[in-house]
């Protein structure tokens, strides 16, 4: 099963925000991870593209492509990174989209009633199309940290992903996984984010200080070795320009054994 995490950086690009000095300000974004480690000596590479489109724009992010390499039954290492061309109201950029490496450790194991824990540290370093020509873009290298809880039953998996972005971000979400079929899994997810700095700027550039978003994703294992997946989702509740009219992903995503399992 592919690990899920969303980012999105998705400023209204409007050049009066020149006026206003060195604050900076973030935009909502959705974050969602599961608990599940990539095996020791297994790498998984997925390449996806995924086009949104918000109120005051839109942006294309292709190709995108995410690798994660099992280290130890309790960690594995993630990068993830590619090419975004952003369009918003008169204002257009391109270039190295937003890059994230991360380590996820496996605090707790799953058990028969107990939930399984774990967190990823994760840095960011922002791309141009996120912060290009924006006097209140955030700062470019940032620092995430997910949590996330999760149970699995019988054709079920639940898991709940909280956590804090230093660019001024809480987030919540919360994953329905239905296990019914071999070869395909959907998922349902809700998201909730909150920016936790220069509130009173937001409220005055007629942003949102939070964002809801849902999400439906489909994924196809014909083999263990590859699959493909496709997602939708939009925002629901009060809308601004950052809101997601739509945004959609499809990608591939290829399984590895670099090494032995039991080495």
């Amino acid at each position: 099963m592919r690990k899920l995490m969303q980012f999105a950086v998705l400023m209204t690009a409007a050049p009066v925000f020149a006026q206003t000095q060195p604050h900076r300000i973030s935009s909502p974004m959705a974050v969602f991870e599961d608990a599940d480690i990539t095996a020791p000596g297994a790498l998984s590479i997925s390449q996806d593209f995924t086009y949104t489109r918000t109120y005051a724009g839109r942006d294309l992010s292709a190709p995108a492509l995410s690798c994660e390499l099992g280290l130890h039954p309790r960690i594995d290492v993630s990068v993830s990174s590619g090419y975004a061309a952003s369009h918003f109201e008169n204002f257009r950029a391109s270039g190295l989209s937003d890059t994230y490496a991360g380590a996820k450790f496996l605090l707790v194991k799953e058990g028969r009633r107990r939930p399984a824990l774990a967190v990823k540290p994760t840095l960011e370093v922002l791309g141009a199309p996120s912060i290009a020509n924006n006097l209140l873009a955030p700062a470019r290298v940032n620092f995430l940290l997910p949590v996330a809880i999760q149970k699995t039953w019988t054709d079920t998996r639940v898991y709940y992903t909280g956590g804090y972005l230093t660019r001024g971000l809480q987030f919540h979400s919360l994953a329905y996984e239905l296990d019914r079929w071999a070869h395909v899994t959907p998922t349902l997810i809700v998201s909730h984010s909150r920016l936790t700095r220069e509130l009173d700027l937001v409220s005055e550039l007629g942003l949102n200080r939070s964002r809801s978003d849902a999400l439906g994703l489909v994924s196809v294992n014909p083999s263990p070795w590859w699959g493909f997946y496709a997602s939708a989702g939009r925002t629901f509740g009060r809308t601004d320009g950052n809101s997601l009219r739509f945004q959609f992903t499809g990608g591939l995503s290829f399984n590895l054994h670099l090494w032995a399992r039991g080495r």
